[in-house]
C-alpha cells in the first residue's frame, strides 16, 4: 500500500496540482489587470496634443462662433477665463449665459463668484442674495457665502450660514472642509 512507487506518484500529483493551481491563479490575476498604456502615454505624455492657454482661448472662441447659443460652452469658457484670473471677462460670459437661462442658479452662483473675484463685492453679494430668494437651500450659493464671509473675516456670519447648511444637508460633501477652514481662522 505505501510502496515507494505510490509515494512518488502522490508527491508528483501534489506538485503538479500545486503548479497547475499557481499557473491558473497567475493567469486569472493577469487577465483582471488593466491593459498597458499606449506608447505615447507610457512615455509620459497623456496622448493629447500639447496646447497652451492662448490656443485654448482660440478654440473656445471658434466653438462659440459656431455655437453662439450653447450655454454650457459659454459657462465652460467663462470658467476657463476665471481660472486664468480674467474675472471681468468671465463675468461677461456668465451674464451672457444667464441672459439665455435666467433661472439657472448654478450659472448665477458662478457669476457671483466671478464678481467677487473681480472686486465687485457688493454686486456679488447682491447676486448671492437674489439666488437665495429663489432657493434658500441652494447649497453652492451657501457654500460660497461661507467662503466670502471667511475672506471678509465675518466669522459669525460664516458660522451662521454653515449651521444653516448643516441643517439642510448634514451629508453635504463640502461641510468638513468649510468647518476646517473656519476653525483655522478662529
Amino acid at each position: 500500500m505505501f510502496s515507494s512507487r505510490n509515494i512518488h506518484f502522490a508527491l508528483l500529483g501534489i506538485i503538479l496540482g500545486a503548479t497547475s493551481g499557481y499557473i491558473f491563479a497567475f493567469y486569472q490575476v493577469q487577465s483582471s489587470m488593466p491593459r498597458e498604456l499606449p506608447a505615447a502615454a507610457a512615455a509620459g505624455g497623456s496622448g493629447h496634443p500639447n496646447v497652451n492657454n492662448e490656443q485654448l482661448l482660440g478654440m473656445f472662441k471658434e466653438a462659440l462662433a459656431k455655437n453662439p447659443n450653447d450655454t454650457t460652452l459659454m459657462t465652460r469658457y467663462a470658467n476657463f477665463l476665471f481660472d486664468l484670473g480674467r474675472y471681468s471677462e468671465a463675468v461677461e460670459w456668465f451674464r451672457k449665459a444667464i441672459a439665455m437661462e435666467p433661472n439657472n442658479l448654478d450659472f448665477r452662483t458662478d457669476l457671483g463668484t466671478a464678481l467677487w473675484n473681480a472686486g465687485q463685492k457688493d454686486q456679488a453679494m447682491a447676486e448671492y442674495q437674489a439666488i437665495l430668494k429663489i432657493d434658500p437651500k441652494h447649497m453652492a450659493t451657501l457654500h460660497n457665502i461661507v467662503i466670502v464671509d471667511m475672506e471678509a473675516k465675518n466669522i459669525a456670519g460664516a458660522e451662521q450660514v454653515l449651521k444653516q447648511m448643516e441643517s439642510i444637508d448634514p451629508k453635504y460633501e463640502g461641510l468638513e472642509s468649510l468647518k476646517k477652514r473656519l476653525a483655522e481662522l478662529r
